[in-house]
């Protein structure tokens, strides 16, 4: 017969965690001014496309091109953090199969702008860098969506799982933006930006990073 006296076993597993990076790169601020001159001169001149974005304006892919040398420090610290967070589980130790590309865009969103659930298919990694908030750092936030779907259409859409400790695992997970910062996370994760109320506009850099064949030597 079992002894029921003794403490029970047990071990949980967290399985397939997602990751979503916060960093500040050491050089942001000084990214600002310059990303933030360049993005105003492309609005200025380019009607942008619409994608995402409700009521803002979002610029072509193109980035790389005319966001000048900010631009492209931004892009070299974004896929050096991707590429540390990153493994071709079946290549030789040290190599890989894939190299990384990346297109670039801005998204300017005035007050009450927003930016619709989705994900970026056809990327491995999207990041997000926030130039200005808008001056509204109660709102506006970033939205990552729980990608274990069906769990919202349960039979008991309010029991959520919890810790250990009591942390409770919401089906949302919200991210503030703040100037310099620099968030990453997998592109099919589902995520959105809620309206902000500032004075000013909200101005980011979007990125998709692509894994591409590998060229020879």
């Amino acid at each position: 017969m079992a002894d029921w006296n003794l403490a029970s076993r047990s071990r949980i597993n967290r399985l397939f965690a997602t990751p979503l990076i916060e960093i500040w790169p050491q050089q942001a601020q000084s990214w600002i001014e310059p990303l933030l001159g360049r993005v105003r001169a492309r609005r200025a001149e380019h009607p942008g496309i619409s994608r995402s974005n409700i009521n803002g304006w979002h610029s072509d892919t193109s980035m790389l091109e005319w966001g000048g040398d900010a631009a492209i420090a931004l892009a070299r610290e974004t896929m050096a953090v991707c590429a540390r967070h990153t493994s071709d589980v079946v290549a030789a130790q040290g190599q890989s199969r894939y190299e990384m590309d990346m297109e670039m865009w801005a998204n300017v969103s005035p007050a009450a702008a927003s930016n619709q659930m989705h994900c970026h298919p056809g990327s491995f990694w999207s990041a997000s860098f926030y130039l200005d908030d808008g001056g509204d750092s109660e709102d506006g936030f970033f939205v990552a969506q729980d990608p274990r779907f069906p769990s919202v259409r349960m039979n008991a859409p309010d029991l959520v799982f919890q810790d250990e400790d009591g942390t409770k695992q919401l089906s949302q997970h919200r991210v503030r933006p703040e100037p310099g910062k620099l968030v990453i996370f997998p592109s099919w994760l589902m995520h959105a930006v809620r309206p902000h109320n500032g004075p000013r506009d909200r101005v980011s850099i979007a990125m998709n990073i692509l894994a591409i064949p590998a060229r020879p030597s």
